[in-house]
C-alpha cells in the first residue's frame, strides 16, 4: 500500500450527486446515495479511508448545500479546511476538491457561487468541477452547463459525469461516463494545490521566523545594556554572533521545511499518478530538482555552509552600519532594531526571489506532466 493517502473532498448542492459519483468512481459504496434527498450528516463528513490501486484514498464530503444554511454551511466547512490547512504534514491536507455540479438544471445559484465557490478559490484550491447527470441532459441542457461554468470561472476543468448506468422510461439507457477524466484531474490538481499550499505556509513560516529571530536578539540586547554602557567593538561583536546565531537557526529551519516538503510533494505526485493512472512522472520531475541544485549559491542553502554564509554576511554588513558609538541607550535601541527589521527583509526578499524562480520551473514540471497524461483517457 502507497505511504500517500489522497484526500478528496467533494461538495455541491443537495441533490447534485455526490453520494453516487463516490461510489462510480472508486467502484465501493462509500457513500449512501439517495435520489433528491439530503444524504450527508451535518457539517463536513471524514469517510474512512480505503484501498483503491495500491493507494489509500480518503473521501470527504458534506451536507449538501441548500439556500437557506448556506452561511452556516460555509462556516463549518472553511473552519474545516483551515484546520487541515495547517497541519505540519502535507499528507493530511485537502488534496483535491471536486464540486459537483447538475448539468440538467444548468444554473449556479447566487447563493452558492457566495457562500462556497468564491471563497474556496479565494483559498487556493483550483476546483474540478463534475457535471453530474449528464447522460440524462438534453443537448442544449449540456451546451448550457458548460457554458454558465465557462463564463463563470474560466480555466477551471468541467468534466461530464455520469455516474449510473441505467434504463429511462423512454427506453434509452445512459452510461458511465468521466471516470477517467475525473482521475487525470486528481492527477493535475494535486499537485497545483499542494504546490499553492507550501508556498503559503513557507511565507507564514518566514515570517515567524524572523519575527523571533528580531525578538530573541532583542531581548539580548535588552539584558545586556544599560543607562551606562559603552557601545564598543565588544558589545557590537557580541550582538552580531547573537543575531547571526538566531537568525540562521530559525531561517535554516524554514528552508529545511521547504527543501523537505517539495521532496515530500514530488514522492507522493509520483505515487498517486500511478496509482490512478499507470502513468510514471518521475522524470519529468529531474528539472525541478536541477533548479533546486543551481541556484545553491544564495538562496535554498539552509542545510549547508553556503546559505549560512551568505545570511550571515547580510547580518554582519546591515548590522555595523555605523551604529556603535558612545549614544545614549534608547537612541541606540532604536537603531539597532531598525536594522534588525532590514535583516529580516532582506532575507524574506530573498525567499520570494527563490520561490518566484520556483514557480517559473513549477510551471515547466506541471506543463510536462500534462502532456504526458493526455495518453490517459
Amino acid at each position: 500500500m502507497s505511504a500517500f493517502p489522497t484526500n478528496i473532498l467533494i461538495l455541491g448542492k443537495t441533490g447534485a450527486g455526490k453520494s453516487t459519483l463516490v461510489n462510480y468512481l472508486y467502484g465501493q459504496e462509500i457513500a449512501v446515495a439517495r435520489a433528491g434527498r439530503p444524504v450527508t450528516a451535518k457539517g463536513l463528513h471524514r469517510h474512512e479511508p480505503f484501498p483503491y490501486r495500491n493507494m489509500s484514498i480518503v473521501v470527504w464530503d458534506s451536507w449538501g448545500l441548500e439556500a437557506d444554511k448556506a452561511r452556516e454551511w460555509w462556516d463549518s466547512l472553511q473552519e474545516e479546511l483551515v484546520r487541515q490547512s495547517g497541519r505540519p504534514d502535507i499528507r493530511d491536507w485537502i488534496h483535491t476538491v471536486i464540486y459537483c455540479f447538475d448539468a440538467k438544471k444548468s444554473r449556479l445559484e447566487e447563493y452558492e457561487q457566495d457562500h462556497i465557490l468564491k471563497p474556496l478559490i479565494a483559498m487556493g484550491y483550483r476546483l474540478i468541477f463534475a457535471l453530474t447527470k449528464w447522460g440524462l441532459c438534453s443537448s442544449q441542457e449540456k451546451n448550457a452547463a458548460l457554458e454558465v461554468l465557462g463564463s463563470a470561472y474560466p480555466g477551471f476543468s468541467c468534466i461530464p459525469v455520469e455516474s449510473v448506468s441505467q434504463k429511462l422510461r423512454s427506453g434509452r439507457a445512459t452510461e458511465q461516463l468521466g471516470r477517467n477524466d475525473i482521475f487525470r484531474e486528481i492527477c493535475l490538481n494535486l499537485r497545483s494545490n499542494l504546490m499553492y499550499h507550501l508556498r503559503i505556509r513557507t511565507r507564514t513560516e518566514m515570517k515567524e521566523a524572523v519575527d523571533r529571530a528580531e525578538t530573541n536578539t532583542i531581548r539580548v540586547f535588552d539584558r545586556e545594556t544599560g543607562f551606562f554602557t559603552i557601545f564598543g567593538d565588544e558589545l557590537r561583536t557580541k550582538l552580531e554572533d547573537t543575531a547571526r546565531q538566531n537568525y540562521l537557526r530559525e531561517i535554516s529551519s524554514v528552508y529545511a521545511d521547504l527543501r523537505d516538503s517539495l521532496t515530500l510533494i514530488d514522492r507522493m505526485c509520483v505515487e498517486v499518478i500511478r496509482g490512478y493512472t499507470g502513468i510514471d512522472v518521475s522524470e519529468k520531475l529531474q528539472g525541478l530538482h536541477r533548479l533546486m541544485d543551481d541556484i545553491g549559491d544564495t538562496r535554498i542553502q539552509a542545510w549547508s555552509s553556503g546559505f549560512e554564509e551568505y545570511a550571515a554576511t547580510i547580518i554582519t554588513t546591515v548590522i555595523s552600519l555605523g551604529l556603535f558609538a558612545f549614544i545614549r541607550n534608547d537612541t541606540y535601541r532604536d537603531g539597532f532594531v531598525k536594522r534588525l527589521r532590514e535583516v529580516s527583509a532582506r532575507l524574506t526578499e530573498d525567499l520570494e526571489s527563490f520561490a518566484a524562480s520556483l514557480d517559473q520551473a513549477e510551471s515547466g514540471v506541471e506543463e510536462e506532466i500534462a502532456k504526458k497524461l493526455n495518453a490517459f483517457r
